[in-house]
C-alpha cells in the first residue's frame, strides 16, 4: 500500500492534469485561408506578410506569407476564454493594411477551416509632422549634429535639438530630410517664420515631398499668408493625385476665403466634404457654411454650421460656433467668429 503523502501527491497531480485538460478542450486549432489585395483588388505585386496582434504580447504572433496570387494559408491556435482583443493585418514596408478580427474566429462551432475576408493594403500615409530619425542617407559631416538633434529629441530638449538640425542643415544644404526635422522643430519651438523658410528649402530639395507641402501651407495659415497658403495648397493637389491629404482642400478653402475668392473657396470645401464620406474632419461643413454666409446663403450657412454640430457635438470652440449660428444675420454675429480652422 502507498504512504498517504504519495496518495495526496497522486491525488494533486491527478487534479493538475485535468485541470490541464480542461484548459486544452478550450484551446482549438482553425485552418485561415484568406488573400491580400491591393485598393483596386488585384494581388501585391510583391510577397506580403500576415501577421496578428493582439492586447496582450503573448497573443502577438507571425503568420504566414503569401503566394503570387496573393493568397495565405494559416494554422492558428484559438483561445475561445482568453481576455485578449486580437486583428490579423498584412505587413509589407511602406505599405498600411486593413485589420481582421481574430479574437475568437470560429468560437462557437469549432470549424477546423474558415475563410476570411481579403485583407487590401495600401501606401502608408506618413504623418506630415513625423520626423524620420534615421541617419543612414545622410551625408557623413551631417550625421554627428543629426543624431545630436535627435538624443536633444528624446530627451524633450526642443531648443538643444533645433540648434544641432541648424548645424545638420548647414553641413547638408541639399538635405529635405533635415530641413524638413528644423522645420518641425522651429514649429514647436514658436517660430513660424523660421520654420516657413526650412520648409521651402526641403521642398527646393524634395520638390515631389508631398508632407513638406503640407506643413508649408499650415504654417502659411497660421501666419495669415493667404497667398502663400493658397499657392501650395494648389501645388500639393496637383502632386497628390492619390488623395494621400485630403485636408489639404480645407486648408485651401480657408486660404481662398480670406482671399475674398469665394466660389473656389467654395469648391475647395465641397471637394474636402466629397472626399471624407466617413466625416473624419468634419470641420470642412463649418468652413462651407462660413463661405456661403460671406456669399449671402444664409440657409445654406445655417445647414452646414448645423451638420458640423451634429458630425463634431463637443468641439474645443462649440459656444462660439454656437453663439454664431444662433446670432447669423444679426449684427452681433461679427463679434462671434471662431477661426476657421482649430489649431
Amino acid at each position: 500500500m502507498l504512504p498517504s503523502r504519495v496518495l495526496a501527491a497522486v491525488g494533486l497531480l491527478a487534479t493538475g492534469f485535468g485541470l490541464i485538460e480542461t484548459t486544452s478542450a478550450d484551446t482549438y486549432y482553425v485552418i485561415i485561408r484568406g488573400k491580400v489585395t491591393m485598393e483596386d483588388g488585384s494581388p501585391p505585386p510583391f510577397t506580403v506578410g500576415v501577421e496578428r496582434v493582439c492586447s496582450d504580447v503573448q497573443g502577438s504572433a507571425p503568420g504566414p506569407i503569401t503566394n503570387k496570387k496573393g493568397e495565405y494559408t494559416w494554422r492558428m491556435e484559438m483561445d475561445t476564454f482568453n481576455s485578449r482583443s486580437c486583428v490579423i493585418r498584412a505587413t509589407h514596408a511602406g505599405y498600411a493594411s486593413t485589420g481582421l478580427d481574430a479574437s475568437g474566429i470560429n468560437a462557437t462551432s469549432h470549424d477546423t477551416t474558415t475563410t476570411l475576408p481579403p485583407l487590401v493594403i495600401f501606401p502608408a500615409i506618413p504623418d506630415p509632422h513625423g520626423i524620420n530619425g534615421s541617419d543612414s542617407n545622410l551625408p557623413g559631416k551631417a550625421k554627428a549634429p543629426f543624431k545630436a538633434a535627435m538624443k536633444a529629441l528624446d530627451d524633450r530638449n526642443n531648443a538643444e535639438a533645433g540648434r544641432q538640425l541648424e548645424a545638420a542643415a548647414e553641413a547638408a544644404p541639399k538635405s529635405a530630410q533635415i530641413w524638413h526635422a528644423l522645420g518641425v522643430v522651429d514649429e514647436q519651438l514658436d517660430k513660424p517664420g523660421e520654420a516657413r523658410k526650412a520648409y521651402e528649402h526641403a521642398i527646393q530639395a524634395d520638390p515631389k515631398s508631398l508632407v513638406d507641402q503640407v506643413t508649408l501651407t499650415r504654417v502659411c495659415l497660421k501666419t495669415k499668408d493667404w497667398q502663400c497658403a493658397s499657392q501650395t495648397a494648389d501645388s500639393l493637389i496637383k502632386a497628390d493625385t492619390k488623395h494621400f491629404y485630403p485636408e489639404i482642400y480645407i486648408h485651401r478653402a480657408v486660404a481662398l476665403y480670406w482671399l475674398k475668392d469665394f466660389a473656389a473657396a467654395e469648391s475647395s470645401a465641397q471637394e474636402a466634404i466629397r472626399l471624407d464620406p466617413a466625416h473624419k474632419r468634419p470641420r470642412a461643413e463649418y468652413v462651407l457654411g462660413r463661405i456661403l454666409e460671406a456669399k449671402g446663403d444664409t440657409a445654406g450657412a445655417r445647414e452646414h454650421m448645423a451638420k458640423y454640430l451634429e458630425l463634431e457635438p463637443a468641439p474645443a470652440d462649440g459656444d462660439l460656433v454656437r453663439g454664431h449660428l444662433q446670432n447669423m444675420g444679426k449684427p452681433e454675429a461679427k463679434d462671434i467668429e471662431p477661426d476657421l480652422e482649430l489649431p
